[in-house]
């Protein structure tokens, strides 16, 4: 008898504990940016959070990705991500745009932009944060906004509404109308109505048409990440261009001092060449003797 209680006890503390561990879901109100910074410490298999379109109804999300990796991976990434987009379709996925830089120091940026079924955002962000970090790559910051759309749609709703049954009114008191010009002036009530009605309708298709379609973005940056290396860095190469920075900045002062002052050297040697030559010291000379004070003392 003992154990069965104890047995019984056990199940429900385990059915509590199961229980408590269930996430809560948010409404539309408690949704904001979410960031995940890049830090000292490992960020292989670190999952970033997550939206699920269905939990907020009428808002418009944008997922924005950083990766950090090694240069000569960013490209194949890329194409990764890029060929797992083509591979929903274009009904569901379609590139907006791509990226890729290279500087003078052989250093590597990209990026890549898509829409994408807002149903489908989150799982497919998770696989591409899973590929680059098959390629030693990492999660640099993870950020998903959203827009609620639901007050545009609602305003929208109620204009088109509104001027709907004032156009039902108008066209009552137009077939009352007992002269032309009453009848010229409820027609073109009409038409600005429903010119409104145009406006809110495509007001709404817009509102619609960012609900259906997600952005995402990804940004690819080369080079190490917490001071861990990747495969191909050169510290040799690293220093030597810390060096150029250093001279180039140098430089870049003396020249900026160089143009502040020279002007006014400049100005400064004509004025002593002026002095000194004859015309200068016969003015000398005549201001000396007819100057104030002067005429008196002689």
């Amino acid at each position: 008898m003992h154990k069965r209680l104890l047995t019984g006890s056990l199940a429900c503390a385990i059915l509590i504990m199961t229980g408590c561990s269930q996430p809560v879901e948010r409404d539309a109100s408690d949704l904001k940016t979410y960031d995940v910074e890049e830090t000292a410490s490992d960020t292989a298999g670190r999952a970033p959070p997550g939206i699920v379109p269905t939990a907020a109804p009428g808002v418009a999300f944008a997922y924005h990705y950083g990766f950090r990796m090694a240069d000569t991976a960013i490209s194949g990434a890329q194409e990764a991500h890029a060929a797992a987009c083509e591979k929903l379709g274009l009904a569901r996925c379609r590139i907006t745009g791509m990226t890729y830089e290279l500087d003078d120091r052989d250093r590597v940026e990209g990026t890549l932009a898509i829409a994408i079924d807002p149903l489908l955002a989150r799982a497919f962000g998770r696989d591409a944060i899973a590929t680059v970090e098959k390629q030693d790559g990492k999660l640099r910051f993870a950020r998903i906004t959203g827009e609620d759309q639901n007050p545009v749609l609602d305003d929208a709703a109620r204009r088109e509404g509104s001027a709907n049954r004032t156009i039902v009114q108008l066209e009552a008191d137009l077939a009352k109308a007992r002269n032309e010009n009453e009848r010229v002036q409820i027609r073109e009530q009409i038409r600005q109505l429903r010119a409104e009605i145009q406006a809110a309708q495509s007001t709404t298709a817009d509102s619609e048409a960012k609900i259906r379609r997600t952005p995402m973005t990804f940004e690819y940056y080369g080079g190490s990440v917490s001071g861990r290396g990747f495969a191909g860095e050169n510290p040799v190469a690293d220093a030597w261009y810390l060096f150029i920075d250093s001279v180039a900045t140098m430089v870049s002062l003396a020249l900026k001092a160089l143009a502040i002052l020279l002007p006014w050297a400049v100005l400064l040697l004509l004025i002593v060449l002026a002095l000194r030559s004859r015309f200068g010291t016969a003015v000398g000379r005549w201001w000396t003797r007819t100057a104030p004070g002067r005429e008196g003392s002689e």
